[in-house]
């Protein structure tokens, strides 16, 4: 890992350090919870699942302790949520050998009682052992937290969240960035950066949009293969990350760099080209206005034909079952759902190969999907597009999906050249 990062920003504020004593109360709380809910995998005879939520009680208790704004030191972060979470494995595996001693009609005996010690000695061993190894394993977003200076680097090495490679470019495509443009994944639908002239817009699931300027932006770090790039504030605090994989992802180190946004250790191939040249303009093609149907390729209708009526005729053989053979009353249900099911889904596998397809008509387009559902829009609200797991995507000015055309359509080429007839890149 680089340890190389801009040292001219201020140092964290009082109010953003944080307190010991309200992270030990946060980590505290966070230990009773694990403990409550282990204990009530116990009393639902669930001891497995109470002995492997061990694993996780660090990440929770780390957690509780960002939650309550606990101190921004590696030490003690490190030392607080670590004692919690041996403390709580150890206390939920002397409550659940204690259990049958509350639970039980009977008095122990002193023989009962030496059974019980042994036992809690053998439990205590491997629940502290468990609760060292699950706050090993999750201590990533604490020490993020913890190690405050250096939390864009522990993110950007920490792993790529989902996407699947970080790859940086060599070179950087010589042409200056738009300035509205947006980052989105090859490999899952959605929007994640936004670009909209001097500001961005971190789009997130189940997350509020956070919106900020790059004079917030204090540096980038370029994570690895595996990891992602992060854009960080003048408080180390993590503003966007983004992955190279993303489609535009080289776009977005052009803008950085155009903006003078420092970039910890950028590859030596990487120029901007010079502010004054022109902004290459779209070819206009001397293709007249055009009107043109796109269907599924032929390999491809025969494909969903062939599919369709092969469940039809396998949908039948279930209500020849129900007619020539002796069932129940419930076999009999059950073999008529399966067969209305897989006729079901042959009738609309039929379907498919004939009315998925793209119409045009002049400035109009209409994409009909594989299950007849219809969009009509103008090539004008087109801003962008993507290909995504056999999907043609197609953005509007908002970022927003208009459309998602299949890539196994016929003669693709002739919609590439509609496209780029209005100055969009397909």
């Amino acid at each position: 890992m680089s340890n190389d990062y801009n040292t001219s920003h201020n140092e964290i504020s009082p109010e953003l350090q944080g307190s010991i004593l309200w992270g030990i109360l946060g980590s505290v709380i966070g230990m009773i919870v694990c403990i409550l809910v282990m204990l009530l995998c116990s009393l639902c005879q669930m001891e497995s699942s109470g002995i492997m939520l061990q694993l996780f009680a660090g990440l929770v208790i780390g957690w509780f302790y960002r939650l309550f704004h606990g101190w921004r030191s590696k030490t003690a972060a490190y030392v607080t949520v670590g004692v919690c979470t041996v403390s709580a494995s150890v206390l939920w595996g002397v409550l659940l050998a204690l259990l049958p001693v509350f639970v039980s009609p009977d008095p122990f005996t002193a023989a009962d009682w030496g059974r019980l010690w042994g036992k809690i000695w053998e439990l205590l061993l491997l629940c502290a052992g468990l609760g060292m190894i699950g706050f090993f394993f999750t201590r990533k977003s604490l020490l993020a937290y913890a190690d405050w200076k250096r939390g864009p680097w522990h993110v950007a090495y920490a792993g790529g969240n989902g996407y699947s490679y970080n790859l940086l470019p060599e070179k950087l495509p010589a042409v200056n960035p738009p300035a509205y443009f947006a980052l989105h994944s090859r490999f899952a639908s959605g929007t994640r950066l936004i670009v909209e002239g001097s500001s961005l817009r971190w789009r997130r699931r189940l997350r509020k949009d956070r919106m900020f300027s790059v004079r917030d932006i204090a540096g980038v770090v370029l994570g690895p293969g595996n990891g992602c790039n992060v854009l960080y504030g003048k408080d180390y605090q993590v503003l966007a990350k983004f992955a190279s994989s993303m489609e535009h992802a080289d776009l977005m180190f052009l803008w950085l760099l155009q903006k003078k946004v420092f970039i910890v250790n950028a590859p030596a191939g990487w120029r901007s080209p010079a502010e004054d040249s022109p902004e290459p303009k779209p070819v206009k093609s001397s293709i007249p206005q055009q009107q043109f149907t796109l269907r599924l390729k032929r390999s491809a209708r025969i494909g969903f034909a062939g599919m369709g009526w092969f469940l039809l005729l396998i949908g039948l053989a279930p209500f020849l079952a129900v007619i020539f053979s002796t069932v129940t009353i419930a076999e009999r249900s059950a073999l008529i759902i399966v067969g209305l099911v897989t006729m079901g889904i042959g009738i609309v596998c039929l379907r498919t190969g004939t009315v998925c397809q793209v119409e045009i008509d002049g400035e109009q387009v209409r994409v009909v999907s594989r299950f007849g559902r219809t969009k009509e829009f103008s090539v004008k609200e087109v801003s962008s597009v993507s290909k995504s797991l056999g999907w043609i995507v197609l953005y509007d000015r908002e970022f927003n999906t208009l459309a998602k055309i299949d890539s196994y359509l016929e003669n693709l080429d002739k919609l590439k050249e509609y496209f780029a007839f209005y100055g969009i890149k397909m």
